[in-house]
C-alpha cells in the first residue's frame, strides 16, 4: 500500500512539474527573435542583448531594413512609462530617454500589473485578463505570460511573468500600428 501511495504521489508531482509554464531568463548575449509588424508588413526582428544593467544595450536587425543599436537606461527599465515602437534609424545608436523602454515594460509597470491587475503604458490603461495565455509558446513549451487588454478595447499585450526583465512576448492592435510577436529566445 505504501509503494502504491508513493507511486501515485510521484505521478502527481511529475505531472505538476511538467504542467508548469516556462520563464526563460534574459541575460547578456541573449538573442530574441520577433516578427515586427507595421503598416501591413511583417518582418523578422532580431535583438541581441550585449549587456543588461546601466545601460542595457541591444543590437537590432530587421531583414531588408538594416541594423543598429538601442541603449536603455537602468532608470527606464525600472520606471519607464512607455515603449518606443517606431522603427529605429539604421546604422545608428538609438539612446532611449529615461521614460522609454524597448521590447519590455518597466519593472514598476510590471509590479503594478501584478499587484493591481492593471498598469498604464504609453498613456494607455491596461487590465489583466486571464484568458488567451496558453498559446504563447517557445519550443512547444507554454510561456508564463500575463495578458492585458487596453481598457478602451484597442490593444492587447502579453508580458513574460519575469519581474527582472518583463519582456513583451506579443502585442496585438497596438495604438501606433506596430506589433511584436515573439518567435524564439536563444
Amino acid at each position: 500500500m505504501k509503494k502504491l501511495t508513493f507511486i501515485i504521489l510521484g505521478i502527481v508531482l511529475s505531472t505538476t512539474v511538467f504542467a508548469q509554464k516556462f520563464v526563460p531568463r534574459i541575460k547578456g548575449n541573449s538573442v530574441i527573435n520577433y516578427i515586427y509588424s507595421s503598416d501591413g508588413q511583417s518582418l523578422p526582428l532580431v535583438l541581441t542583448f550585449n549587456s543588461l544593467g546601466n545601460p542595457t544595450k541591444m543590437d537590432w536587425s530587421i531583414d531588408g531594413y538594416g541594423t543598429g543599436s538601442y541603449e536603455m537606461s537602468a532608470k527606464a527599465l525600472q520606471s519607464g512609462k512607455g515603449m518606443d515602437f517606431k522603427a529605429p534609424e539604421p546604422d545608428v545608436l538609438t539612446k532611449l530617454p529615461d521614460y522609454k523602454t524597448f521590447a519590455c515594460i518597466s519593472k514598476d509597470a510590471f509590479n503594478n500589473l501584478v499587484k493591481t491587475q492593471g498598469f498604464e503604458y504609453n498613456d494607455i490603461k491596461y487590465s489583466v485578463t486571464p484568458t488567451d495565455t496558453a498559446n504563447i509558446k517557445l519550443n512547444d513549451k507554454p510561456l508564463d505570460v500575463i495578458h492585458a487588454v487596453a481598457t478602451n478595447g484597442k490593444g492587447e499585450i502579453w508580458v513574460l511573468n519575469n519581474p527582472d526583465f518583463p519582456l513583451i512576448c506579443r502585442t496585438k492592435n497596438n495604438a501606433d500600428g506596430t506589433d511584436l510577436n515573439l518567435v524564439s529566445i536563444q
